[in-house]
């Protein structure tokens, strides 16, 4: 367990800071690294994590900056952190970690039969397929950030939800269901062993 403290892990959350929101990218028990719009370099400053249902505010220091045209990542070291953030902290990385145990891959497929064989050909190749019934399921999988799903596999009939994931869910990667569903589980593989939950899954083997 204090290795796994140790560990920076991809998180989906959201920091809030001098009135700015910023993307979590990693986060570990004891900092972060935030990604956030137009450029900024705070010395000491309050911070809000948002971690799915759970938040709260730290001290947090600045120990590395690094600036682009559009944005600022700056790494973050904890200050005085209270118990129920730090426990919701924990429950994040664990979150985090299992995902990548569990290598998640959401299925949108209205052919039953299809779906079926992809979740059987995804299971056995060790992945674990959720397959929501509807779009609104879908949604609703995908805004649950302790699932960490990166990856999802559309069918025709479903690929209007390309648009709504890559403005809502930028880290997630689509790919198009065919009727050759080996291929398909392929594709699925490989676009996760890209994704930065596969790199998590990695470093804890």
């Amino acid at each position: 367990m204090d290795r796994r403290r140790a560990m920076r892990v991809p998180i989906r959350g959201v920091a809030v800071f001098l009135g700015t929101h910023a993307t979590i990218e990693n986060l570990s028990a004891s900092g972060a690294l935030l990604l956030a719009s137009g450029s900024f370099d705070p010395p000491d400053f309050e911070l809000e994590l948002k971690l799915g249902l759970e938040s709260g505010s730290l001290s947090a220091r600045t120990v590395r900056v690094e600036r682009t045209a559009a944005h600022t990542r700056i790494a973050v070291e904890f200050d005085r952190v209270e118990p129920e953030l730090q426990a919701a902290i924990e429950a994040a990385i664990e979150a985090a970690i299992r995902a990548a145990e569990r290598r998640p891959v959401l299925v949108v497929d209205e052919q039953g039969a299809r779906r079926a064989s992809l979740i059987a050909s995804l299971t056995a190749r060790g992945m674990t397929p959720l397959a929501p019934t509807t779009p609104l399921e879908a949604i609703d999988l995908l805004a649950r950030s302790h699932l960490h799903i990166n990856v999802a596999l559309l069918a025709s009939p479903s690929l209007e939800l390309r648009d709504m994931l890559s403005e809502n869910f930028p880290w997630v990667t689509a790919a198009e269901i065919s009727n050759d569903v080996e291929a398909t589980v392929t594709a699925a593989a490989d676009a996760w062993s890209a994704s930065d939950t596969a790199r998590l899954a990695v470093a804890i083997a």
